[in-house]
């Protein structure tokens, strides 16, 4: 291999590494500070308007039963970056505006 090769080969092996690098770093939104702040005491509707319904239609709480809407919600926590008390303040609202 030619100096410029090697050259090549150790630049885009660096350029590798920097870029997956991240993808086994904490996530940024991990730390209970500004976990605390993204809830800022919202009411689960309020959470449900703001986060389910940028993606999805309106589809009423009696649509699934309280079962499904625990584990819709559960699911849906990564997809939407919700935290835990988010997540369980819009189950709650789900359940109670039946």
């Amino acid at each position: 291999m030619t100096t410029l090769n090697l050259s090549l080969l150790a630049a885009l092996l660096v350029l590798f590494a920097s870029a997956t690098s991240n993808l086994f770093a904490e996530p940024p939104h991990s730390s209970d500070a500004v976990s605390n702040d993204s809830y800022m005491g919202l009411s689960g509707e309020e959470l449900w308007s703001n986060n389910c319904l940028r993606c999805h239609n309106i589809r009423p709480p009696t649509m699934y039963t309280n079962a499904q809407w625990d584990v819709i919600v559960h699911h849906m926590r990564l997809r939407a970056n919700i935290t835990g008390q988010e997540q369980r303040a819009i189950v709650e609202f789900l359940k109670s505006a039946k």
